[in-house]
């Protein structure tokens, strides 16, 4: 058992929160309670792809940045497509600590969609590649009431120009897609009463038309929050790593899209942790290098700064990255996070539990630190500095002690 101050309704009031062990532990004032995160765009990899991530990794990084369920992606090797490869990755993911949801791919028949409603699939994931089909996809998903997760990219907008850095990717994939494909879509899902969420949206306008439909929800991603083209090649030293999909923007435009997670309007933040091996991501040229970063464990760093350096109340981002994915994923909060609000983190990912071992955002100095994470009456994760805090709390089922670098 522990006594913290649990922020809750706006404000912070001293609970017990029920750990299995033989200690009884008071937690000092700097340290607070908060729902666990969701993270409802995850990709754990596996199979074909357990070189960058597996399904054990994956969830030890989440448990590192506080996530206690995700929503992970179907773009396996090989893709999950069809309601038997779903049930198999399910079977796979069931002894993991963490809360876990699949997206289910688009079918090859769009029949199917029913077979995933049947095994508690409630979402389908649309890529780029699956555009052509996109009103098809749209009334069938209606029909069998799942949400479809898309990543809005119009194809037909793409270029293939040659460039020396990340930049030309913007090039390549205007932000004009984007918006096509948003303006499309939600029209689609209008007509046909779908339930449409797009998903690490970059583009403030759409932002601005989301907010005219309750069917139509968004989220975004800190490193499109926080990173802008220029930026990020500044940061990293190589060319390319900064390619990711959809690609950073300019700083004027990436102003805008954190302006509007300031007052409100992005009510969901996602991380799309996309995990690659290093020689993926760096001294490739643009063809070869691939696109996405790993984000589990720098998401919610990233976002409890933004509270601690006053620009987020906390009940927003708990909002955004706790409440709000959890209503999408279909899961209820069984999990509580505990932070040192008087110290800091410096990420380094050397220290992650990805076996992605980088990240854009290496050497920024974030105002907190995730120290416990308590799920089921277990003492989940814990940072090794403060394992003398937990005496008797430490278990066997304690699955991720933290080393962290701070500053």
């Amino acid at each position: 058992m522990i006594s913290v101050r649990y922020f809750k309704d706006g404000e912070l009031t001293r609970i017990k929160l029920r750990i299995n062990g033989s200690a009884s532990v008071d937690l000092p004032d700097n340290v607070i309670a908060i729902p666990a995160f969701a993270d409802m765009h995850v990709h754990l990899r596996d199979w074909g792809e357990s070189y960058k991530e597996d399904l054990t990794s994956g969830s030890r990084a989440a448990l590192a940045g506080g996530v206690a369920a995700v929503g992970d992606m179907p773009n396996t090797k090989p893709p999950v497509r069809d309601p038997d490869l779903a049930l198999k990755r399910i079977k796979d993911a069931s002894t993991l600590k963490i809360n876990y949801r699949l997206h289910g791919g688009v079918p090859t028949d769009l029949s199917l969609l029913k077979g995933y409603v049947n095994i508690g699939i409630r979402s389908i994931k649309v890529y780029p590649e699956d555009y052509g089909l996109i009103e098809g996809i749209i009334k069938a998903a209606a029909v069998n009431n799942m949400i479809i997760i898309i990543h809005c990219e119009d194809p037909s907008l793409f270029r293939s120009l040659k460039g020396n850095d990340s930049r030309i990717h913007g090039e390549n994939r205007p932000i004009d897609a984007e918006f096509t494909c948003a303006l499309r879509v939600m029209q689609l899902a209008l007509i046909h009463g779908a339930r449409v969420h797009l998903t690490h949206v970059t583009d403030p306008r759409i932002v601005d038309l989301a907010k005219l439909s309750n069917r139509i929800t968004i989220d975004a991603t800190m490193h499109h929050l926080l990173l802008d083209e220029e930026s990020c090649i500044e940061q990293v030293n190589d060319p390319f790593y900064c390619k990711v999909n959809p690609p950073l923007r300019n700083r004027s435009i990436r102003r805008e899209l954190l302006r509007r997670l300031i007052d409100g309007s992005i009510s969901i933040i996602a991380s799309d942790h996309a995990p690659h091996a290093s020689g993926e991501k760096f001294q490739n040229n643009y063809d070869n290098t691939s696109p996405g970063f790993p984000g589990l464990e720098t998401t919610s760093l990233l976002l409890l700064d933004l509270w601690r350096r006053g620009l987020l109340d906390l009940s927003r981002v708990i909002e955004a990255y706790s409440s709000n994915p959890l209503k999408i994923l279909g899961v209820d909060n069984d999990a509580h996070l505990l932070i040192d609000t008087k110290s800091s983190t410096v990420i380094d990912p050397d220290l992650f539990m990805s076996k992605a071992k980088h990240s854009p955002f290496s050497g920024w100095v974030t105002m907190n630190r995730l120290i416990g994470l308590i799920k089921g009456g277990e003492l989940l994760m814990v940072d090794s500095d403060y394992e003398k805090v937990f005496p008797g709390l430490i278990n066997e089922n304690t699955l991720v002690k933290l080393s962290r670098s701070t500053k």
